[in-house]
């Protein structure tokens, strides 16, 4: 094959392989923070983690904290 040749097929497929990848690595990433707001959400209905608390651990503001997950301090 020389440098000018293209094969549109291949390349193709190599896009979308990484699209898919990609897509995969976002939905990772997706659900961890769902997983962990869930989390911290089922500590402060038990009372275990106050709301302050537990935006402290997700990296928030109380107020994003509230917004995200519908609990107030």
């Amino acid at each position: 094959m020389c440098i000018t040749e293209y094969d549109e097929l291949r390349t193709f497929a190599e896009q979308r392989e990484e699209g898919r990848i990609e897509g995969i690595m976002e939905g990772r990433e997706e659900g961890i923070e769902i997983g962990g707001l869930s989390m911290l959400i089922g500590l402060v209905k038990d009372g275990i983690l106050t709301t302050v608390d537990a935006a402290k651990r997700a990296n928030m503001t109380v107020a994003e904290f509230e917004e995200k997950t519908g609990l107030k301090a």
